[in-house]
């Protein structure tokens, strides 16, 4: 519907810019409830602002009716706090459609400048107000003021609690930290499961509990996993009454990108991976729903609607998945550019298929030798890293095929596969090749359960057989499995494997249009600082399993990339980015998370990165730890412990770009970028310490932490500790 251009106009006349005079209000009130307790009655989600330019920011509340209908606004913006002197007056609707929450543009700002707001709703005692909001604006585009602001990755709010956000707040005794002029937040800011027993933990004062339960995923006893619009929008509901989270987004904008955790777990696109490819897990609605609710309730001022004459924006879902454009840019002044990425909307598949087969091909010999020229190698020399495999040629197939349906047949039942389903993978692989070492392996457990006159030969490994590239020399070992998939995955097939899809479909992990965008954008920038948020990390996480210290089984002595559903699952676009775009531009400082660790890395002699902790989610240490209790191996066990209690001394020694790691805390970054030099900190906190409240006492949360600091400096870019 066109608005009306009458309307338009007075609303228009309503903002203010920073050469006009301050106004009395238009509609004078009395307002009854401005003190914090009674304000977040009626606006229990409290008020935010986010993406701040020199000229506009977006404000954000919500205000619930318990009858369901539209709730009647008022948005007041002042230069000051007793709203005094009004710069903006508008009138708005907080409607049931978008779970009463209220998102509103605010144009004709001043930069570099600080504006008070709240919203004012009507009651039966009167006009009452929203909690007191204060938003900033970017600096104009030639200010050379330094920048600070916090980074923050990771907040799980089950059974835990954001004490690592402490030192951000005003009331908190850090004198000697700058106050941070917007929150950059890098993903996973809600979790869509609950209860999740590998990761997750549950109290009666941090939980939640789906009230459409019906339309949760079941992951398991007391586990679901948000599916409708209204879990999503529950989780966001309630992690926004957390206090501190509350207080911090009311006073400093917020800037955020998403990750996976909003949507689901080491997800693709629309693709969620909780069955490891048990059963397809494509779902557009469910993609939908989650992002409906996160743009309902994040402050992110991208163009996801209609907007109103008052600039008030409405969700629409027609603009959602597939068509977001999420990446964007933001200027702070003369020397800071932050480039915000979409690591997951516009991703392929993970490379290593979570239900590939161990024993098939992802390259046979014959491709192999087409191939590998392209990417600069020859076959020989990688003799002896390729497996054997045999095929319906051999003349002991058909002994093999029969034994290998019986086996493969009960393995994929077992698995929970559906008769048809199962025979249709088995015979899938039957028309295929397969590697020895898998055959053989299978023989064994056959002959081992049958009696002696039905036992069959195994294959004999010799040069004579062709070799290739199976998936169990890329360290995937189950049927359906993340482990030899998206983590734990045997380093140097993997980048064979990755170079050679390179070759044959170069997909960007961020998508054509996006990719050429960041490319151009750096090109063309003029800021000495120029940033990029990445929701994951690129900094290499390698672990040298062959080291004799860990005393690994002898087939885990290899090296393991930790993650692939990181920046490592893409080796050959990252060091394109890094060479072909970074380093030309000048060098780039690339800003991460979602690893659950803290990390700072010289990634080339000009780029630098720093990963940052988890607020509150479980640390990597101890997510390693579990998984470690849970091998059923004893060797592979006792090897597991040593790993991790060694983790933080390893992953420098499988990366020498790596210069400070630690995986064993809590906490979030917090940046100032001004002129020459770029200044970094770490505020790390025990991983036990966000399993109680220190909100009364923030001075026990603090004494408990520790700074780690670190320096850029703009003439050599060389990281440096202080």
């Amino acid at each position: 519907m066109t608005a009306d251009p009458q309307r338009r106009r007075l609303l228009k006349a309503l903002t203010i810019t920073a050469s006009a005079l301050p106004f009395a209000s238009m509609w004078p009130m009395r307002v009854v409830a401005a003190a914090a307790a009674g304000a977040l009655e009626w606006f229990p989600q409290s008020v935010a602002s986010g993406d701040p330019r020199p000229d506009r920011v977006l404000l954000w509340t919500r205000a619930p009716d318990s009858g369901g209908g539209a709730v009647v606004l008022r948005l007041q913006v002042a230069a000051d706090a007793g709203f005094e002197r009004l710069l903006v007056e508008r009138e708005l609707r907080a409607e049931a459609s978008a779970d009463h929450c209220v998102r509103v543009r605010l144009r004709g700002l001043a930069p570099g400048t600080g504006y008070h707001y709240r919203f004012l709703r009507e009651t039966a005692q009167g006009w009452v107000a929203s909690p007191h909001g204060r938003t900033r604006t970017a600096p104009a585009a030639d200010s050379d003021e330094p920048v600070s602001f916090a980074v923050l990755s990771c907040q799980d709010y089950g059974g835990r609690w954001y004490n690592s956000l402490l030192p951000l707040l005003e009331a908190t005794p850090a004198d000697d930290l700058p106050r941070p002029d917007f929150i950059l937040h890098l993903g996973d800011f809600i979790y869509e499961s609950v209860g999740d027993p590998s990761f997750q933990r549950t109290s009666d004062e941090r939980r939640i509990a789906f009230d459409d339960a019906g339309g949760a995923i079941v992951r398991g006893r007391d586990a679901l996993a948000a599916c409708s619009l209204d879990n999503y929008r529950q989780i966001h509901r309630t992690v926004r009454t957390d206090p501190v989270l509350q207080q911090l987004l009311a006073t400093t904008p917020l800037v955020a990108m998403w990750d996976d955790h909003e949507f689901s777990d080491d997800c693709w696109r629309e693709h969620a991976t909780y069955s490891d490819g048990l059963q397809g897990e494509g779902d557009r609605r469910r993609r939908v729903n989650a992002e409906q609710a996160y743009f309902e309730y994040m402050p992110i001022d991208i163009e996801v609607g209609p907007e109103d004459a008052a600039g008030q924006q409405t969700v629409d879902t027609e603009r959602l998945f597939p068509h977001t454009r999420m990446w964007r840019e933001l200027r702070f002044g003369r020397d800071l550019q932050l480039l915000l990425v979409d690591y997951r909307s516009h991703r392929p598949d993970h490379l290593i298929p979570e239900d590939a087969f161990p024993g098939a091909l992802a390259y046979d010999e014959p491709a192999l030798r087409r191939l590998l020229p392209r990417i600069g190698q020859d076959f020989e020399p990688l003799r002896p890293q390729l497996l054997p495999y045999v095929d319906a040629t051999h003349p002991h197939w058909p002994r093999w095929r029969k034994a290998l349906r019986r086996a493969l047949l009960k393995a994929y039942r077992d698995q929970g596969l559906e008769r048809a389903a199962a025979r249709r993978r088995v015979a899938a692989i039957l028309d295929a090749p397969i590697a020895v070492l898998v055959l053989n392996d299978i023989l064994r457990r056959y002959n081992a359960a049958v009696p002696g006159f039905m036992e069959v030969p195994l294959a004999a490994s010799d040069d004579t057989l062709p070799r290739g590239l199976p998936w169990i020399a890329l360290g995937k070992t189950g049927l359906f499995e993340d482990l030899g998939s998206r983590y734990f995955v045997v380093k140097d097939t993997y980048d064979l494997l990755a170079a050679l899809r390179a070759s044959e479909d170069p997909a960007s992990a961020l998508g054509e249009a996006q990719a050429a965008w960041l490319a151009e954008r750096i090109a063309a920038s003029d800021a000495r600082w120029k940033l990029v948020a990445s929701s994951v990390s690129m900094t290499s996480m390698v672990l040298d399993l062959t080291r004799p210290e860990l005393q690994a089984p002898e087939l885990l002595r290899r090296r393991f990339y930790l993650n692939v559903d990181q920046w490592d699952g893409f080796p050959v676009e990252r060091r394109q980015l890094i060479d072909q775009v970074f380093e030309p531009a000048g060098g780039v400082v690339v800003l991460s998370g979602d690893i659950h660790a803290g990390f700072a890395t010289q990634l080339a002699p000009r780029t630098v990165e720093f990963t940052v902790p988890a607020v509150s989610s479980q640390t990597l240490n101890a997510i390693m730890a579990g998984s470690v209790e849970a091998d059923p191996q004893a060797e592979s066990a006792e090897a597991g412990r040593r790993l991790v209690a060694a983790l933080d001394t390893l992953l420098p020694l499988g990366n020498e770009a790596i210069r400070y790691a630690q995986t064993v805390r809590h906490g979030m970054g917090l940046l100032t970028v001004g002129g020459e030099r770029l200044q970094a900190g770490f505020f790390e906190l025990p991983a036990t310490a966000c399993e109680q409240c220190h909100y009364a006492r923030p001075e026990e949360a603090l004494a408990q932490g520790q700074w780690v600091r670190f320096e850029v400096d703009a003439g050599s870019r060389r990281l440096r500790r202080v």
